[in-house]
């Protein structure tokens, strides 16, 4: 039979009609309205996360059989369509392969393509809503010393719901993981992936053009300035010796205008960028609201033969021709792995899971720290407290909707700073406990902003483990933030550093004062502003940026990691881990725009190692 005939006929059994699925898919968001942002802030208030998986093991009609019913058999299966799994849902389809994607999410509401209500997005049922395990040396404003920790569960995970901001790291991040012994990884070998996947609108002036690319999938831009106050930070940025760079070019030492995944005024996600175009492709399946619990594997031939998951109360199998790859992220990714047997033997025995493979799953887990108490007050009036005129500016592409952050800057080669817009709601945002979330409310939105700052190279690392060998349970995240005590010297040191601003004329100029945020653990028993009561604050108030890496980290050797340079797990031909996971170091960046990277690149490989066949 001819090849492309049969291919054609592999296609149209795998197809399914998918309007039901995709149908608030294709909202317009220029139709988005006060009443709608409103809900969502109020929605965010009140919503009560799930403490565990049950959901997805209730059949909603009782049609849910006992048996385990056969999904069929695809080239690819991808565990995830959050922002790696996009890309290689989009990619995987360009060629004559077929495709499953299993995504646990739903597609994200219209409302979340406004960058300027990304907390909002952060509590509601687009996110997983984990927390931390209890912390001994952080989350202190935190109910239990357990700090929230959301994570996308939407279509197009946490690029459909986090700050957008487009940040690739530092040039030397990359050459490290080559020098860490994963060959093609160095800076020069990324940078063509950068390329590949941006669509730059931004200035001339703005930007280093051989840095950027200019015809891919996702729209990078930056916002219009506002007026008297983006110019004026630059100012006082430029006037403490920083130069005005495109920290995406060809340095990063310096201030520079934020540059965003934003199409005028429009989120450029994954799965609006990636997912979007390709969804009526007819060798690409996907499959929502659904738990991907086991990858079935061969011990013997040391192969992934397809992967378990739960829909709606209903076990499904699915079988893979090719590869089995995990795109789940940095939390989801362990689990699922360890559930399938691959992880540290200790851990699976303690859970009686028969060990398939024993390798360092869910051991390194690196994040950054912010610490968003830094915050200023001036004499200027910047926006409106009226939400209809704020969304009015949005339909113009203008903040503070369209985006809240406005610089970001490198005041040390540890720390980085972003300034925002204040929010009141910061504190209820991150679950604070009362005290604490009541003492952000001092802040006013129209008049002050904050200089969040952020610790980029932790020493501290933690773990992602399991409950038990029950699909139903979350997985136990342990941050064990600033448990290395060289990382509070760290962010102290570019606190010091982002505190001259105050000295500027700029901020003499607005008669600006450094707010004072009440921390009630620290004020009654250290000097404010002193070296003590600055860690005390840390700890207390510290919480993630999103940013975890390196729980299933690449590497030559399999007792320190998981994957190889090809992102195969150690000693599987078949199974791959594709996500922020694989990263063997932390990077001086935001880490959306590298796991973009480091699918695109993936895909190549695949497509390289199957077509060459």
């Amino acid at each position: 039979m001819n090849q492309a005939l049969l291919w054609l006929m592999l296609v149209l059994l795998t197809f399914e009609a998918k309007a039901s699925e995709w149908e608030s898919f294709i909202d317009d968001v220029e139709d988005i309205q006060v009443d709608d942002i409103q809900e969502a802030i109020n929605d965010s208030s009140s919503y009560i996360f799930p403490t565990n998986n049950d959901e997805f093991f209730t059949s909603e009609n009782n049609t849910a059989s006992r048996y385990v019913k056969d999904y069929g058999t695809f080239d690819y299966i991808i565990i995830g369509g959050g922002t790696a799994g996009g890309v290689l849902a989009n990619r995987l389809t360009e060629g004559p392969f077929t495709v499953l994607v299993i995504e646990a999410g739903e597609p994200e509401p219209k409302w979340t393509s406004i960058l300027g209500v990304t907390l909002y997005s952060l509590y509601s049922h687009w996110s997983w809503g984990y927390n931390t395990t209890t912390q001994n040396t952080s989350c202190f404003a935190s109910n239990s010393h357990q700090c929230f920790y959301p994570r996308g569960k939407v279509l197009g995970g946490c690029s459909s719901i986090n700050g957008g901001m487009y940040v690739r790291g530092n040039k030397k991040d990359y050459d490290e993981w080559e020098q860490m012994g994963n060959p093609g990884w160095a800076y020069e070998d990324c940078l063509p992936y950068f390329k590949k996947s941006e669509k730059a609108n931004i200035a001339n002036d703005l930007i280093d053009e051989e840095y950027h690319g200019f015809n891919g999938m996702q729209i990078i831009n930056v916002p219009p300035d506002t007026e008297g106050l983006t110019d004026k930070l630059v100012s006082a940025a430029t006037s403490l010796g920083n130069e005005e760079i495109d920290f995406n070019g060809a340095t990063q030492h310096g201030i520079g205008r934020m540059q965003f995944y934003l199409d005028n005024n429009t989120r450029t996600s994954t799965a609006s960028a990636y997912i979007r175009p390709a969804m009526n492709r007819m060798n690409l399946k996907i499959t929502l609201k659904s738990l991907a619990t086991k990858i079935i594997t061969s011990k013997l031939k040391r192969k992934a033969l397809g992967v378990e998951f739960v829909k709606n109360g209903q076990k499904y199998v699915a079988k893979a021709r090719k590869e089995v790859i995990v795109s789940a992220g940095s939390i989801n990714s362990p689990q699922v792995l360890m559930l399938s047997g691959i992880g540290p033997a200790a851990e699976l025995e303690k859970h009686n899971i028969p060990v398939v493979a024993d390798l360092p799953v869910g051991e390194h887990l690196l994040d950054h720290t912010l610490f968003s108490a830094l915050c200023f007050r001036t004499n200027q009036v910047f926006y409106s407290s009226n939400l209809a005129e704020n969304l009015n500016l949005w339909a113009e592409g203008k903040r503070p909707l369209v985006a809240m952050v406005h610089l970001i800057g490198f005041p040390t080669n540890k720390t980085e700073y972003i300034i925002t817009s204040a929010n009141p709601d910061m504190g209820s945002g991150l679950l604070f406990k009362e005290e604490y979330a009541n003492a952000f409310k001092v802040l006013n939105s129209q008049t002050d902003f904050c200089a969040t700052t952020i610790l980029l190279k932790p020493k501290s690392f933690g773990r992602v483990t399991l409950q038990s060998n029950d699909p139903r349970d979350f997985p136990l995240i342990d941050t064990n933030y600033f448990s290395n005590p060289e990382d509070l010297e760290a962010l102290y040191e570019g606190i010091q550093e982002v505190l001259k601003l105050n000295e500027t004329e700029v901020f003499r100029e607005w008669n600006a004062t450094l707010i004072e945020i009440a921390m009630p653990d620290c004020d009654d028993s250290y000097e404010r502003l002193s070296k003590d009561w600055w860690f005390c604050a840390f700890r207390s108030v510290g919480s993630t940026i999103y940013h975890p890496v390196a729980t299933t980290r690449m590497g030559p050797n399999p007792t320190t990691s998981v994957v190889d340079s090809e992102l195969k797990v150690h000693g599987f031909k078949n199974l791959r881990v594709v996500d922020a996971g694989v990263m063997p170091a932390q990077i001086a960046g935001h880490t959306h725009a590298a796991v973009i990277m480091i699918a695109e690149k993936i895909a190549d490989v695949i497509k390289r190692d199957w077509l060459k066949l």
